[in-house]
């Protein structure tokens, strides 16, 4: 009988939960008439706005009419379908409300490119400042008119912005924090110890969550470099975080630290590719020097 009762409660608990995540996610959502206006013009104004309000980053969802990945392929090669707004995580703010990016991509992405007789192609997620997504062969470019009515409708929607995480500080431009996250991570941890006097490690995954288990990684299982703080914290380009969050980022729930492991990482970048080592470093340096200090 006991154990009858705890389940139906757990169970009724488990409704009222997912009966209240519904109503948040309802107070959130924004006028159909909107999203219709913002859709129309493949949400540009929409993320431009909310990019501006909230510092996170603007992206760009591409499509290929190959299914064939090539990092390298211009954008002129490709079909823009949707821009919306992510976090450095797997978080996308989308005038359809916050999700993540797994849920964005089954639920949003893949329907249009079935729409538009692509979804035999492949997609690409591409990152961009505001200035740099003008520069973009969009369909639609951003209207300073139509993001001012955007941001004001932003404004007013209370419950979508508390659901949007703050950025961590200190703060960089936003594209300029992720192509300081992957590939660059390593010199922008030297700039940082150059300038702060804080010691860099390198993050050392022991075991990834299941959705990042492909991800790629040294043999030693290096995949990222960061700077410790007398407190423990960690800080890289994204700013100051507990060393879990940042390692979770990439998936990985199970980790180590090692200064070695950094110090090995910059050695092979001098050794393979100093002029860019170089230039990174330096503009890490100037990054910090403008955002940090």
């Amino acid at each position: 009988m006991n154990s009858q009762f705890f389940n139906a409660i757990a169970g009724l608990a488990g409704d009222m939960c997912r009966m209240g995540q519904a109503r948040i996610k309802q107070r959130a959502a924004f006028a159909p008439n909107l999203i219709e206006e913002w859709e129309t013009n493949d949400c540009v104004d929409f993320a431009v706005a909310l990019a501006r309000i909230t510092g996170w980053l603007l992206q760009v969802d591409w499509l290929s009419n190959s299914v064939e990945h090539q990092e390298s392929i211009t954008t002129d090669k490709l079909r823009p379908l949707r821009v919306h707004v992510a976090d450095n995580s797997e978080l996308v703010f989308d005038v359809r409300g916050v999700r993540s990016f797994f849920e964005y991509n089954e639920r949003i992405i893949q329907p249009l490119a079935t729409k538009m007789q692509l979804s035999g192609g492949g997609v690409y997620t591409r990152y961009y400042s505001e200035e740099g997504l003008t520069r973009q062969p969009l369909r639609v470019q951003p209207n300073e008119a139509n993001i001012k009515r955007a941001s004001e409708a932003i404004a007013l929607n209370f419950h979508f912005l508390a659901s949007i995480p703050q950025r961590n500080s200190p703060s960089l431009p936003a594209d300029r924090a992720a192509t300081f996250t992957y590939g660059r991570c390593a010199p922008y941890a030297e700039a940082m110890k150059e300038l702060t006097g804080l010691t860099p490690v390198g993050l050392i995954a022991k075991r990834f969550s299941p959705r990042f288990e492909g991800t790629k990684r040294a043999a030693s299982g290096y995949v990222h470099s960061v700077v410790i703080h007398p407190d423990g914290m960690a800080e890289d380009s994204w700013g100051k975080a507990p060393l879990s969050e940042i390692a979770g980022r990439f998936g990985v729930i199970e980790f180590s630290t090692s200064e070695e492991a950094h110090r090995s990482v910059v050695a092979r970048l001098c050794h393979n590719s100093n002029d860019l080592y170089s230039a990174a470093l330096h503009e890490a340096q100037e990054l910090i020097r403008l955002h940090r200090l």
